[in-house]
């Protein structure tokens, strides 16, 4: 498989790192986390069927979990 060099910074570097599981190539988590764009359902459909549901973020799902029911407190 040919290659190509790239240079990133720090940062985006830890964002990359932070992303891989076990035995995932930086490759891999490039791939999955800016897969091609699909044009229509079946092709989202193929996708998730290829490569299953993309795992939650956790502080993202915290934080939208933590946001339900904000109207039922509110008051009119």
């Amino acid at each position: 498989m040919a290659t190509v060099t790239i240079s990133i910074t720090t940062e985006a570097h830890g964002r990359l790192k932070r992303l891989k599981g076990p035995g995932d190539t930086f490759s891999d988590v490039l791939i999955r986390e800016l897969p091609d764009p699909c044009d229509t359902a079946g092709t989202v459909l193929d996708h998730l069927e290829q490569h299953g549901v993309p795992k939650a973020n956790p502080r993202l799902e915290a934080a939208m979990l933590s946001g339900r029911g904000r109207r039922a407190r509110r008051k009119l």
